[in-house]
This record gives structure tokens, C-alpha cells and sequence, in this order.
């Protein structure tokens, strides 16, 4: 899949920019990154059935499932870099330090009818790819280790998501997220969203207006999936009411209203509820939340 490709860093910003170096390898290392790359990306979906993105579903490790976003469009930063590799600033060591890296990219590109395809593969690089000479370093050779105090990163055998004809696909939300920008897909409430939350002729919540800027991005998630379900429209106060019970939630009414709790671990019970994600057991009867769905059948 990858063949002269140079292998990129996508360095760690405060302001989420796009920052990218070129790690310049010799021809054995780069021959043997462009296969580990090649390998991992398809791994990634082997065997595995694809399923697209709504930011409710997030399959489990042992799931044998992918997410796919259609339509993601690849950043233009990320595009003329591996357009022109050559032109991009060497990752290096700044006095004995590596600047920090959030992760490692493959990709090429390709014209067809005139029109430029990519294909990237990103990797998710974690704190222990770093060899420093923080460590002592021994390795391997022959019948006797030797020291080496040489400074570098490791490649894992991995990647974390794949763009390739216009689609994203990828296991792990959390890992894709932390290293390209998912916002746009996964729709979280603004402050309007939130106020109108709030301010539902059956919803009451003491500072409502503190809540309306201090929500949490989960909170966020959760407040912008209930407004898309329209549950605050079809039904009343007494009937989610009679619905939370019945899933061992209480949920209390005051005036034709239901009372969004101001303590955070309640409400958060509640949201999670009122967004299908809160049951009972069948046969302990106890209440878990989960942190995914999937619809088994229609």
C-alpha cells in the first residue's frame, strides 16, 4: 500500500494546530516503517464488518466491527505535506528533548481523472515510543547485551485510523480523536442548545444559566443527542417519570416539570436515561449505564 512514503510527526499544539515534521530514515528504515504501516492498515478492518458513525455506537476490542465516517475531509495542512515532505521541517531532538508528538502519519497520493486521492494512516503515539537517554538502554546482540545511548522512537505494529477515498474508518473513538479533529461528526450542544435543554416547558434546574456555560462535553453530547430525539416534545414530565421508574431511575415532578438535579453524578444518571442509555438488569435488577449503543434490530 505504502511505498516511498515518508513517515511524518504530527506534533502536539496548544491551540490544536496542525503542526507536522519529516523524520528523515535511511532507505532500510523506511523500507521497513512503509511495510509496518502497510500491514497495520490492513489489519485494522480485516475480517471486520463496517459500520457508520453516529457517535452513539463505539464497539468494544473484542467487537468485530469498524467505524466509518463518509465524507471526512482531510486537512489542507496534511495534504501539502505529504504533497511536499521534502519541504517540511527534520523532527529532531531540541536539547536532549523530543517535541512532543501526538502522532505518526503515512500517507500518499494519488491522481486519477485528474483528481488527487490520499491515503493516510495515523498512528496514536503514546509516551513509551520515546527512547531516551533518560533510560539506560541495553540491547541484544550476539550472546551479550550492549549499551546504547542513542536517542529515537519506536514504530508500533498499529494504526489508529485510515483516510483513504473520502472515508475515515477506525475502532477506537477515543484514540481517533485525540489525533484528528471529530467535531464536525460528533455533534455536541452549544449554549443555545443547552438553554433551550434548560428551559423545556417540562425541565427545571436551579442555575440553569451557571449550567448552560459549565457543562462538560459529555453533558454536552448527551443534552444535544436528547434535543435531536425530540423526548422532551413527545412526551410529559409524568410519563418519563413512569418510564425512569420502570428502569429503576427517579426522576422527580414538581409542576408539570421534571427537576434536573444540580448534583453532577444524579445528573448524569438522568441525562444518560433520557438518552436510552441507562436499563435494569433482568435478573439482578440492579441499574448500569452503558457508554454505547447499537440498535439490535428494527
Amino acid at each position: 500500500m505504502f511505498s516511498d512514503c515518508v513517515l511524518l510527526a504530527m506534533l502536539e499544539t496548544k491551540d490544536k494546530s496542525i503542526k507536522l515534521r519529516r523524520i528523515a530514515e535511511d532507505r532500510i528504515a523506511q523500507q521497513a516503517t512503509n511495510a509496518t504501516f502497510s500491514q497495520a492498515v490492513t489489519e485494522l478492518t480485516k475480517d471486520r464488518t463496517a459500520v457508520l458513525f453516529d457517535g452513539k455506537y463505539h464497539p468494544q476490542p473484542e467487537d468485530m466491527e469498524y467505524l466509518v465516517i463518509e465524507g471526512y475531509t482531510l486537512p489542507d495542512a496534511i495534504k501539502e505535506a505529504i504533497q511536499n515532505p521534502q519541504g517540511l521541517e527534520l523532527y529532531v531532538p531540541e536539547e536532549g528533548k523530543f517535541p512532543p508528538i501526538k502522532a505518526l502519519l503515512l500517507g500518499k497520493r494519488e491522481t486519477k481523472d485528474g483528481v488527487d486521492l490520499y491515503t493516510v494512516a495515523f498512528q496514536k503515539f503514546k509516551q513509551h515510543q520515546y527512547i531516551t537517554a533518560a533510560k539506560h538502554h541495553i540491547f541484544f546482540t550476539g550472546e551479550t547485551y550492549v549499551t546504547d545511548t542513542r536517542q529515537g522512537i519506536s514504530i508500533a505494529r498499529s494504526v489508529d485510523c485510515v483516510y483513504s477515498d473520502g472515508k475515515l474508518v477506525f475502532r477506537s473513538y477515543y484514540y481517533a480523536r485525540q489525533i484528528v479533529d471529530l467535531s464536525e461528526y460528533y455533534r455536541i450542544a452549544s449554549n443555545q442548545d443547552i438553554q433551550s435543554f434548560v428551559s423545556s416547558p417540562i425541565m427545571f434546574m436551579d442555575n440553569g444559566d451557571e449550567f448552560v456555560v459549565a457543562a462538560n462535553s459529555w453533558e454536552r453530547r448527551k443534552i444535544a443527542a436528547i434535543n435531536d430525539a425530540g423526548t422532551l416534545t413527545r412526551f410529559t414530565a409524568m410519563e418519563i417519570k413512569s418510564k425512569a421508574k420502570k428502569s429503576g431511575v427517579q426522576i422527580r415532578v414538581s409542576g408539570g416539570k421534571m427537576i434536573l438535579p444540580t448534583d453532577k453524578t444524579e445528573r448524569r444518571v438522568i441525562l444518560a436515561f433520557l438518552d436510552e442509555e441507562v436499563y435494569k438488569g433482568p435478573f439482578t435488577e440492579q441499574v448500569f449505564q452503558t457508554n454505547s449503543k447499537k440498535i439490535a434490530h428494527q
